[in-house]
């Protein structure tokens, strides 16, 4: 299984010992009592996700695009939040991959989404509608029929390193869907040596049709890093495993509490691009989902 992340050891969470001084507090739990996830360098189990940034590659278009919710809102300029376009070349750096569930319920009109996971075959999905509730429950080659025919689609979701408009390195996420997947897959399949020591750039796309679809894959280049630059995404990535520590700590059903990205845009309309879905792979082994 493909397990490459970037980074190296992590700070072990703080132990309380026999000889301390145990502290109670206002919710009456027992500070010292060894049963409280939550210290200096451990800070809390439930911590909000660390990416600033969720970035969606649109296979109708061959664009990326992010959402601002505090962007003007051109469809209806009494609320906020838009999607923003990002110009190519794209280029961004890989500090780990996870899988999720995403698209639309037309029965409840409002998003899906899930728990995010590593391994589609040794962990289970909980996918939920944003105002129609549970959906689907268990792995994802027993779920993905009735997923599927209820709008939802599978997602490679990789968190990254971007640069901001201050060029500093921030958190980030991008996810990619049913051809896009594939094309990644393949991508770092030829270049599993590279990808968690250089960047990657999303140079532009490549068109192709399956009936009377047509769609757009991106391309996909390596780029090389300095030293400094690969130490600030390693310690980004520290952050980023602190907080993975503490969510894959929680229960399904608390992990899909509030879904891992913010895509408001998704809870007022379907999603603008609807690409081809092949034959399902996984993205963390390259093998067949199933």
């Amino acid at each position: 299984m493909f397990t490459g992340i970037r980074h190296y050891d992590h700070s072990e969470p703080h132990n309380a010992t026999p000889n301390e001084t145990t502290t109670t507090n206002n919710a009456g739990c027992n500070i010292a009592c060894g049963k409280v996830k939550m210290s200096r360098s451990n800070p809390t189990d439930n911590q909000p996700n660390p990416s600033t940034r969720w970035f969606e590659y649109s296979g109708e278009t061959g664009s990326i695009k992010y959402y601002d919710k505090e962007a003007k809102n051109l469809k209806d300029p009494a609320k906020k939040g838009a999607n923003i376009p990002v110009p190519l070349p794209f280029t961004f750096i890989v500090l780990d991959e996870l899988s999720v569930i995403r698209g639309w319920h037309d029965q409840s009109e409002s998003g899906i989404y899930s728990n995010e996971i590593r391994d589609s075959r040794a962990e289970t999905l909980y996918v939920k509608a944003f105002k129609g509730g549970a959906i689907a429950e268990g792995f994802w080659a027993q779920i993905r029929d009735r997923v599927g025919n209820l709008g939802g689609s599978f997602y490679g979701s990789v968190y990254l390193g971007y640069r901001d408009a201050e060029k500093n390195l921030q958190i980030g996420n991008i996810q990619f869907k049913g051809a896009a997947l594939n094309t990644w897959i393949e991508f770092r399949k030829a270049h599993r040596n590279d990808i968690y020591k250089k960047a990657v750039q999303i140079t532009g796309y490549k068109e192709g049709k399956k009936g009377s679809i047509v769609f757009r894959t991106p391309v996909f280049a390596i780029k090389d890093i300095t030293e400094k630059t690969d130490a600030e995404a390693k310690a980004l990535d520290m952050i980023l495993q602190q907080y993975l520590k503490g969510y894959f700590s929680r229960t399904k059903s608390d992990q899909v509490a509030k879904p891992a990205a913010p895509h408001e845009a998704q809870q007022d309309g379907p999603p603008d691009d609807q690409l081809p879905e092949p034959k399902p792979t996984c993205p963390n082994c390259d093998g067949p989902l199933n």
